[in-house]
């Protein structure tokens, strides 16, 4: 299954740039990524990396408290309630999204939404009886 690493992150300058010149020493690629504040001058730093087991372990291994998150991702069309669409058939699922981020594919005529979801075999499953095409680990890591 996908994974994306999210690293618990202090908000003070210079910490995000130190964080990517451990992976760039490494020739860790960020694909995909999101930074959120959290309380107290903390923040979340999700991370969609072409290697996210070995990202994980570089920035664990470097002092960073990370963790590897199983995710999903599905393609969905880039028109107005194209989004609408895929989430309402997940809300009457009862499935909870705990982080979720987007980027356009506008060769393609389409979005591909990240899912990190409470239960993720279960997003899967409704994503394939639905018809919603969900990537492969190597197409994720190589949006």
């Amino acid at each position: 299954m996908p994974c994306q690493v999210s690293v618990f992150l202090e908000n003070k300058p210079g910490h995000l740039e130190k964080l990517t010149a451990v992976l760039r020493r490494r020739l860790i690629n960020i694909r995909a990524m999101t930074l959120s504040s959290s309380a107290n001058g903390w923040g979340i730093l999700n991370l969609l990396l072409d290697d996210p087991e070995k990202g994980y372990q570089v920035l664990s291994g470097s002092g960073y408290s990370a963790v590897l998150r199983n995710i999903i991702a599905v393609r969905m069309p880039d028109r107005p309630g194209g989004l609408h669409d895929l989430l309402e058939h997940l809300a009457k699922a009862g499935i909870n999204i705990k982080n979720a981020y987007a980027t356009l594919m506008p060769q393609a005529g389409s979005a591909i939404l990240i899912i990190d979801a409470e239960n993720i075999d279960k997003v899967e499953r409704l994503m394939d009886e639905a018809g919603i095409k969900t990537l492969t680990r190597e197409e994720i890591y190589q949006i």
